[in-house]
């Protein structure tokens, strides 16, 4: 992606320093991986699953139904991988508003740029824009023309989350998990990549064109979808977004990614494969990043580590 400057005023590529912790909180599961800067990679990985409703996500309404059960979990994750600072957070996708927007020019003060990005979004958001916790990065720029990447999570949600791992320190960095996967896609494709995620009941899909994220829709799988004909519904969702964007802009895909976690990417890329007609190819975790973990660990690396991979790539060190 883009190497403008974020909400935090980092730059992209590079645009987080490492943290010592990531965790990531699922409707279905919650995960911890503690990392190392040198070697680069993790060293320890935990992993619990959550009972049904306990995290139901959602833009505007509570997510956590029961704020101690879900700490006690975490805080299971915390014995395994230690506590250390600073910690990420990986959140579900259907917690942000992810918003692409236009302008001529920009505010020179920040203050100015916050109150115009608000009052940009907030017919998307379903609650007020002064409830908003926003970052931002720029993606594109062009004549007369700069494009934006706005996501927006509700100040009471991001609370629940982060209050859920530690309630006296802030996240150094919350990220929708699908925005973070984006990551690990090549810069340097030709033409639209696309890229579905499946997990904990949920589908993403996302599109970029070269630097430029074009396209991002979400949504949950109901019934059937979420059981055995997830792979299916959610290549649908896919053939789906690929029409979009050609529909909108003339892009064609020439490349899909899929993830599907913690299990079902190879009946997702096979599926994906045959709705776009263009061979899919799995987003993994890369085995160098789990060498330094114990045993018991590693079985969990591969199904549900590619968002940490992400945020190790994200700090612009392993490129």
């Amino acid at each position: 992606m883009s190497s403008e400057k974020n909400g935090n005023g980092e730059a992209r590529r590079g645009w987080l320093k490492l943290p010592s912790v990531v965790y990531e909180i699922e409707p279905h599961f919650a995960m911890a991986a503690r990392l190392s800067a040198s070697p680069a990679g993790v060293c320890r990985m935990a992993a619990v699953d959550l009972p049904a409703g306990l995290v139901q996500p959602s833009p505007v309404q509570a997510n956590i139904g029961d704020a101690k059960e879900l700490g006690h979990a975490v805080r299971s994750l915390r014995k395994s991988v230690g506590r250390r600072r600073p910690w990420a957070l990986m959140v579900p996708d259907a917690v942000a508003r992810v918003n692409i927007i236009s302008f001529e020019t920009l505010p020179a003060k920040a203050a100015e740029l916050q109150a115009l990005l608000r009052w940009k979004i907030r017919d998307t958001l379903g609650f007020a824009p002064e409830e908003a916790r926003l970052s931002h990065q720029v993606t594109h720029r062009g004549p007369g023309e700069i494009e934006m990447l706005v996501t927006a999570v509700k100040e009471d949600v991001r609370r629940q989350y982060e209050e859920a791992v530690d309630s006296r320190n802030d996240a150094s960095l919350m990220l929708p998990v699908t925005l973070a996967l984006l990551t690990l896609l090549p810069e340097t494709e030709p033409g639209g990549q696309l890229l579905t995620h499946v997990c904990s009941g949920w589908v993403t899909n996302a599109v970029v064109e070269g630097n430029r994220l074009r396209f991002w829709r979400n949504r949950a799988l109901a019934g059937s979808e979420a059981d055995g004909d997830a792979p299916q519904a959610a290549a649908a969702e896919a053939s789906r977004a690929a029409a979009s964007v050609r529909d909108r802009w003339g892009i064609e895909i020439r490349q899909a990614w899929c993830c599907a976690r913690p299990e079902g990417s190879d009946a997702l890329r096979r599926c994906m494969s045959e709705a776009l007609g263009i061979e899919a190819e799995v987003i993994v975790a890369r085995e160098r990043f789990s060498a330094g973990l114990r045993a018991k660990d590693k079985p969990l690396f591969q199904p549900l580590g590619a968002p940490v991979d992400a945020v190790i790539a994200a700090t612009g060190r392993l490129r």
